[in-house]
């Protein structure tokens, strides 16, 4: 087992989180504008997917899958799969409102694919 590259996982999942945080708490407020459920969609989201997103990392470091294309994939994958279904269901159970599910997690998956394609591409960058 190679204790840098679990490390490193969890150093970027942890940062990918922070941001993530920020992003969804700013879309959650912008179209519920009540903080109980913002706060409340925000914890449970970013609670889970701390766990979720460093899996994923995990994964990927046994695809054999390179550039630009793995990027895009990956990217693709983490945020439409993952994102939006498991994502959906926790603003689903919080607000009970699919038109909510549909504004809050299309909104954030939208930006968070545009985000996520170059964190994982500037991430050797910042890691350095």
């Amino acid at each position: 087992m190679n204790i840098a590259k679990h490390q490193e996982s969890i150093l970027k999942s942890i940062l990918w989180r922070i941001m993530g945080v920020f992003i969804l708490g700013a879309v959650t407020y912008f179209f519920t504008h009540n903080w109980f459920i913002t706060t409340t969609i925000t914890f449970l989201h970013h609670g889970t997917f701390l766990i979720v997103f460093y899996l994923h990392e995990r994964v990927w470091t046994k695809i054999n899958m390179a550039g630009r294309k793995r990027n895009i994939i990956k990217a693709l994958f983490y945020e439409i799969v993952l994102g939006m279904g498991l994502g959906g269901l926790i603003v689903f159970l919080v607000t009970k409102s699919f038109p909510m599910v549909t504004k809050i997690t299309g909104t954030y998956t939208i930006i968070k694919i545009i985000l996520y394609y170059f964190y994982d591409k500037l991430w050797p960058e910042i890691k350095s």
